[in-house]
């Protein structure tokens, strides 16, 4: 949320407080007149008279209009109210001439009336309630939680070792910033000379691939340097992208919203940022940058500069084209013919022969695991985090970062406070996860062999941007479920596989400034652009807390949340991506960021891989993060394919666990398991965040949602086929555990804590604080347009997910391997056929009619036949790329049922069509799966309450100062 000294933010606080102070009178208002209503009806007997009173009285306490003695149809939003009302004029009639009216049915509709006005005063009841947390929330003078003396000691012990931890952080990132790192520059030349011109046989390839690649960093350098750069089409990607990343305060952001509006203020700033871009030469950042230290969900602390707006305009459009231009030049670098190598495994042209003459010619198809897994590298992994196109911007939801491992005391020590680079989640794109369609007719296989080993990016078509990674996050999820895919695959075909992960440690700040201009410069950038680049990475900095010293300029690293950031770590790893991919044969690194990962069925080959990535980091002057480095090497059992057995990794490989977020590999299982003492250190600082919140119940519920629905979830890993359904159950329990240990009661029964669940706590809570009693589940679950809190569930998606995950991933091995074995059974039948005379001709359409093997009068081996299983297409149902693309497929939520006739359906389509994309709609199929469940499971109750799904009216809500309290970002206490 924007500061409140801020004039947009003052101005919504005023209209806040004003409709507030209107509401409160509404509220009192009605009550007096329902109180009215109540005392005339006392007084009468009558049981018409009783109903005509409460009808005249009804009208005025809701405004409903009337006209010549009737009712006037849309003259309120009480609809239902207005029908009954109509109604009941001419019932009144009736009764006054036919004796049959008795009076039980006119007490029930006064029962009717009655209703509506307890309804009506429920929904004061909770628009005063919105109104007083809006107004807690909105109060700078928070009182002190009270807390247990047990509680005060803890809390004072949490907050000693969070200080001791941001003190540390920062003056490990100043000891790194402030002062230069030497590395051996020719040791870098010479690393990029041997590695880019100094290959004999491939040499006129590359040499002619690095050649075209610095022409076009030559063009693209004319390009940038065209007049007229700046201008509002322009400005409105730049901003856009602004916005979404973590570089500027609320406030800025706001501002920057403002500027979009006007576009005078936009021709203003073009007119300048050209004079400045014409200007290159002598733009500087000024006296000084300030910097703040921001502590972020997963207990890590980032360094973030405060720089003016222009200059973060004109820094971002900069990036940004850069980061597109690199993307594109990395791409076609890696296209050039004999450059990239792949790793599809290369087809003996005999065996080709051989299968052509077994099997004889089928479709011919690029489906297989080699061709899937080139394609996923490409489309998501492959320098990732550089842009598609300038407009890209990403999407993350507060509390999706992966967990630090580095706070688990079990760790190594922990490195310097770290530095995002831009924040700008651009250039991933994942794979497609579409599972074939089962043939109706086993196929025999041979595929186009040219098609299936030659294939380049050019011929595989666009990208589809439905299918790319919303953030790196998403990302990084995927490359669990590949790794998982993998390791049941390789170990079940190959017998073993060895992999290790590890993590540039603290990359964006400890980036060697003479490393980043060697590379820059090897590739092509000019002496022009190398100077600016300079002077953007020294940049002078100084601490805003820290008044008693002047600025001090930027010795090592990259300026935070920038894109030039990932443009700098991006071309330096790339170099480390081609350097594996050349020295091991095609194979692959699978890096996100600065986090990598490499696996192989042949541990020589992943001893090779890690020996060429601590080269690499020595040579370029860099580190790795131990916490985050680790290996593993396991294979089957061979009296038992299910299980696992660990093996020594050896010497040459890193000795720690392989972790992700709350996961880590067991190698007894090949499977990503939850470590639940990470999970309790997280719960334990969960509780403290809460406690710090808990004088603010929409802070309170803001820090739940992006902690224990949205942290705990992601890095618990988003479920997948892979992972199988005791994954998910696993999540589940967990869920259960961490509600139960955070709001469980002294005594630790569940039975004295209300229920151990947030919910009862809330309700505890309010009602203790505002006298609110019997509150509805609903009411803390539907959303804040319909006037509840949105409280995120997370039981709910994982449940809608469950029964749509493989039990089992095995099973799908276990089916290929029959199928596998038909298939061979069913190729030789077919060729025994033709042998004898029974079929016609299998080998129309062959490469080599002519050809005819000495053993032809026998079908080929069965080993020979699966030989090729990851580089050819099979053609039979279950076959191994369809279980590799079955394995990799997250589920998809299934809908909860309903009843179009019911009381849900009915309370929702009263909801009408003024609601917002996102929620609980008036078209059921218009809802998100989630929001289906919670509308079905809490909706009874709600109409019960409230006549409906609303809670409390539209107009009474406070909505534009919650929508930017919603917008901002929580304020996590260090």
């Amino acid at each position: 949320m924007a500061p409140k000294g801020s004039v947009y933010s003052q101005t919504l606080h005023d209209i806040t407080n004003t409709k507030l102070d209107e509401l409160a009178k509404k509220r009192k208002n009605f009550e007096k007149q329902s109180e009215q209503i109540s005392a005339l009806t006392l007084e009468e007997q009558d049981a018409a008279k009783k109903l005509a009173i409460v009808a005249e009285n009804m009208k005025t306490c809701f405004s409903i209009v009337t006209s010549k003695g009737g009712v006037v149809r849309g003259s309120s939003n009480h609809s239902r109210l207005e029908i009954d009302l109509g109604n009941i004029d001419r019932f009144l009639a009736q009764a006054r001439y036919d004796p049959s009216v008795s009076p039980k049915v006119l007490e029930q509709w006064r029962d009717t009336m009655v209703r509506h006005l307890e309804i009506q005063s429920l929904k004061y009841t909770y628009a005063s309630l919105y109104g007083q947390l809006t107004t807690e929330w909105l109060s700078s003078n928070q009182g002190p939680v009270s807390t247990t003396q047990d509680e005060d000691a803890e809390m004072k012990d949490f907050e000693h070792v969070s200080t001791a931890k941001k003190i540390e952080s920062r003056r490990k990132w100043e000891d790194s910033v402030f002062h230069a790192v030497e590395i051996d520059r020719s040791a870098v030349t010479e690393l990029l000379h041997s590695l880019f011109e100094s290959t004999p046989e491939d040499s006129k390839h590359l040499v002619k691939a690095l050649r075209q690649l610095r022409d076009k960093v030559a063009d693209f350098e004319q390009e940038l340097a065209r007049p007229e750069s700046f201008n509002r089409n322009t400005l409105t990607w730049i901003i856009t992208g602004l916005i979404a990343s973590d570089l500027l305060d609320d406030e800025k952001r706001a501002a920057l919203r403002d500027f979009m509006a006007n576009p005078t203020i936009l021709n203003e700033i073009a007119d300048v940022l050209n004079m400045r871009m014409a200007a290159l030469e002598d733009w500087s950042w000024g006296d000084e940058v300030l910097l703040e230290q921001r502590r972020k969900l997963n207990g890590s602390f980032n360094i973030y500069m405060h720089e003016d707006l222009l200059q973060a305009i004109f820094l971002q459009y900069i990036g940004v084209r850069w980061s597109v231009f690199w993307k594109q030049a990395f791409a076609n670098f890696r296209k050039s013919n004999s450059v990239w190598k792949t790793s599809r495994t290369s087809i003996d042209p005999l065996d080709r022969k051989r299968r052509d003459y077994f099997l004889g010619a089928v479709s011919e198809t690029s489906s297989n695991v080699d061709s899937k897994r080139q394609d996923i590298y490409r489309k998501s992994y492959f320098v990732s985090q550089l842009l598609d196109y300038e407009t890209q911007k990403g999407s993350t939801e507060e509390g999706d970062e992966e967990a630090e491992l580095e706070t688990m005391a079990v760790q190594k020590p922990q490195g310097r406070a770290r530095q995002s680079a831009s924040g700008y989640a651009g250039g991933q794109a994942t794979h497609k996860r579409k599972v074939n369609k089962t043939h109706n007719s086993i196929r025999q296989n041979r595929s186009a062999y040219a098609n299936e080993l030659e294939m380049t990016d050019a011929d595989e078509g666009v990208d589809d941007e439905n299918d790319k990674p919303k953030n790196p996050m998403e990302a990084k999820q995927n490359l669990l479920h590949l790794l998982s895919t993998e390791i049941l695959i390789k170990t079940r075909l190959h017998g073993e596989l060895t992999c290790f992960r590890s993590q540039v440690d603290n990359l964006y700040p400890s980036l060697p400034h003479s490393t980043i201009a060697v590379v820059l410069s090897f590739f092509g950038v000019s002496q022009k652009w190398l100077n600016f680049l300079t002077r953007f990475l020294k940049a002078p900095l100084k601490f805003q807390d820290d008044d008693s010293s002047g600025p001090r300029q930027r010795q090592t690293g990259t300026p935070g949340s920038h894109v030039l950031s990932e443009v700098f770590a991006e071309t330096i790893l790339f170099v480390l991506d081609f350097q594996i991919n050349q020295e091991t044969n095609g194979e692959l690194l699978w890096r996100m960021q600065d986090d990598f990962w490499f696996w192989s069925s042949n541990h020589a080959t992943c001893v090779k891989a890690w020996s060429i990535v601590q080269r690499f980091i020595k040579v370029m002057g860099l580190g790795l993060n131990n916490a985050r480095t680790g290996a593993l090497r396991m294979s089957r059992k061979s009296d038992d394919l299910n299980r696992m057995v660990p093996l020594d990794v050896g010497n040459a490989l890193p000795r720690g666990e392989i972790r992700w977020g709350m996961l880590h590999l067991k190698p007894e299982s090949g499977r990503f398991e939850i470590d639940q003492e990470l999970v309790d250190h997280h719960i334990d600082e969960l509780s403290r965040q809460l406690k710090d919140k808990t004088s603010k119940i929409f802070a309170w519920i803001q820090a739940w949602n992006s902690y224990a629905a949205t942290f705990f979830t992601s890095n618990f890993g988003k479920p997948a086929n892979c992972f199988g359904r005791q994954h998910v159950d696993n999540m589940l329990a967990t869920h259960e555990r961490i509600q139960r240990q955070l709001f469980k009661s002294s005594a630790g029964t569940r039975e004295n804590s209300g229920g151990g669940s947030v919910i009862e706590f809330l309700k505890r809570t309010i009602e203790q604080r505002f006298g609110v009693k019997d509150i509805p589940d609903g009411y803390f679950y539907f959303p804040a347009e319909l006037g509840g809190l949105d409280v995120r569930n997370p039981f709910i998606g994982l449940l809608q997910i469950r029964d749509a995950v493989k039990d089992d991933p095995n099973n799908l091995l276990e089916d290929f391997e029959e199928a596998e074995k038909e298939a061979y059974r069913a190729a030789k039948v077919r060729f025994e056929n033709w042998r004898a005379g029974n079929t016609e001709d299998i080998h129309v359409g062959i490469q080599d009619p002519g050809f005819e093997p000495k053993d032809s009068a026998t079908f080929f081996s069965f080993e020979e036949y699966t030989k090729y299983r990851e580089a050819l297409h099979y053609g039979f149902t279950n076959e191994l790329a369809e279980v590799f693309t079955t394995l990799l497929a997250k589920p998809q939520e299934q809908c909860i049922k309903y009843d179009s006739n019911g009381e849900v359906v009915r309370a929702l389509t009263a909801l009408g069509g003024t609601r917002g994309p996102m929620g609980i709609l008036s078209d059921w199929w218009l809802m998100e799966p989630y929001w289906m469940w919670v509308a079905q499971l809490y909706g009874p109750e709600m109409i019960d309450k409230f006549g409906g799904f609303q809670i409390v009216e539209p107009s009474w809500l406070p909505m534009g100062m919650v929508s930017e309290f919603r917008s901002g970002r929580v304020d996590w206490q260090e």
